[in-house]
C-alpha cells in the first residue's frame, strides 16, 4: 500500500497513509486513538507494542482507569494538547475535540505533498472547530435523512431535567447511558436534584476524571460504600448505571429512564414504556441534519461515509452528493481509496 491511499480494515480502523485511527494495522506506524468506547478500542493491545499512539489527555486518563496498568510507564504513547500540530515521522497531525464524550477527537493528518486527510469520529454538534480537510472520512452514525430531528438538544435537556425532578418526588431514579452521555446528564443535573447520586465504583472513578477536566459534577457516592447503602435505604436518590450491569426493565421499585436516541420518535424526544420507564432521545452524536452540516463547515471536496457497522453509509453519500454537490462514496470493509494517482 502507498502512503496515497485511505483504507478501511475489518476491524474497522481508518488508515490515512501512514496514520491508522481506531485500530491496529502493520504498516501503520502510528495510531490515534480518538476516543475510548469499546468499539473504537480494536486492537489496542497489538497497537502498544509496534506504534506511537496519539490521543488527548483526557483518553489517556480514561485508559489508565481502564486498569491498563503499564499504560503511565509508555515511551510510545503520545498525549498531545487539542489543537496544536504535531509533526510526527512524515507527517503532521493535528486533534480536534469532537464533543462525543470526554477526550474525543477528530483527527486531521497532513501528507507530505499537502493533502490533508481527516476522519471525524464520532462527534457531536455544534462544534467551535470543525476539522479542515481535502477529503474527509465522516461517521455515519445517524447517516439517514430517517434521522432528522424535530428537537433542539436544549429541548431533549429540559425534558429530561424535568422528567427526573417529577418522578424523584415519588422515589428513585435509575439512570442508564452510554459513558459521556451519562456525565453529560449529570451535569445538567448539577445543583438541580437535591438526592443524593449512587454509582458502582468503577462509575465514580470516571466520574472523578470528568470532573478534574472541568465537567461541573457533584460528588457521587459509591453503592459500595457505607454512605452509598444508607443513601440507597432512604429511598430517594439517583443510581448510575455502569458497563455490563443490563438494561433497566422490569425494576420493582422507582423510575427507570434510559438515554439513548436510538428507539426515540424524531418528533418527540421522549418514550414511555410504561409510567415508570422512559426513553429520553440524549445522544452525543450528530443527528442527520448536522451531519450534513459538518461535511459543509470541513471544506472538504471529497468525502467518504464510514460506519463501523456498516449502517447508513449508502444513503449518506447520496445525501451529501445531492445536497453538497461534493464527491462522495461509501467505505466497507477492506475497501481502499486512492488520490493523486
Amino acid at each position: 500500500m502507498t502512503n496515497r491511499r485511505i483504507h478501511f480494515s475489518s476491524d474497522g480502523g481508518i488508515i490515512l497513509g501512514l496514520v491508522v485511527c481506531d485500530g491496529f494495522f502493520a504498516d501503520a506506524p502510528i495510531r490515534v486513538q480518538t476516543h475510548v468506547h469499546d468499539d473504537h478500542m480494536a486492537g489496542f493491545e497489538s497497537s502498544k507494542g509496534f506504534q506511537t499512539i496519539v490521543m488527548s489527555k483526557a483518553t489517556r486518563a480514561l485508559l489508565e482507569l481502564e486498569s491498563d496498568a503499564d499504560l503511565p510507564y509508555r515511551a510510545n504513547l503520545a498525549a498531545i494538547d487539542a489543537g496544536q500540530f504535531h509533526k510526527m515521522q512524515e507527517v503532521v497531525i493535528q486533534l480536534l475535540p469532537s464533543h462525543h464524550m470526554l477526550g474525543a477527537v477528530q483527527v486531521v493528518v497532513r501528507m507530505t505533498d499537502g493533502t490533508r486527510l481527516a476522519y471525524s469520529g464520532d462527534f457531536n454538534w455544534p462544534l467551535e472547530s470543525v476539522a479542515q480537510a481535502d477529503i474527509l472520512v465522516i461517521d455515519s452514525t445517524y447517516g439517514s435523512p430517517n434521522y432528522t430531528r424535530m428537537y433542539t438538544h436544549s429541548q431533549v435537556d429540559e425534558r429530561f431535567v424535568a422528567l427526573v425532578t417529577e418522578h424523584l418526588r415519588r422515589g428513585a431514579i435509575h439512570l442508564k447511558a452510554h459513558r459521556g452521555t451519562l456525565q453529560k446528564a449529570l451535569q445538567l443535573l448539577n445543583g438541580v436534584v437535591q438526592v443524593p447520586v449512587v454509582a458502582p465504583i468503577q462509575v465514580c472513578k470516571e466520574v472523578d476524571i470528568y470532573r478534574r477536566f472541568g465537567y461541573q459534577i457533584s460528588p457521587v457516592l459509591c453503592l459500595e460504600s457505607s454512605d452509598g447503602r444508607y443513601a440507597v435505604s432512604c429511598g430517594q436518590y439517583v443510581r448510575l448505571y455502569g458497563r455490563g450491569e443490563g438494561n433497566l426493565f422490569g425494576l420493582d421499585s422507582g423510575t427507570a429512564i434510559n438515554l439513548s436516541a436510538y428507539m426515540c420518535d424524531p418528533k418527540d424526544p421522549v418514550l414511555e414504556h410504561n409510567p415508570n420507564s422512559y426513553t429520553v432521545a440524549m445522544s452525543c452524536h450528530a443527528s442527520f441534519e448536522e451531519t450534513i452540516q459538518y461535511v459543509a463547515a470541513s471544506g472538504a471536496t471529497r468525502v467518504i461515509t464510514h460506519h463501523i457497522l456498516g449502517s447508513h453509509i449508502d444513503e449518506l453519500a447520496r445525501e451529501l452528493r445531492k445536497r453538497l454537490g461534493i464527491e462522495a462514496e461509501p467505505a466497507t470493509s477492506g475497501s481502499t481509496h486512492s488520490w493523486g494517482e
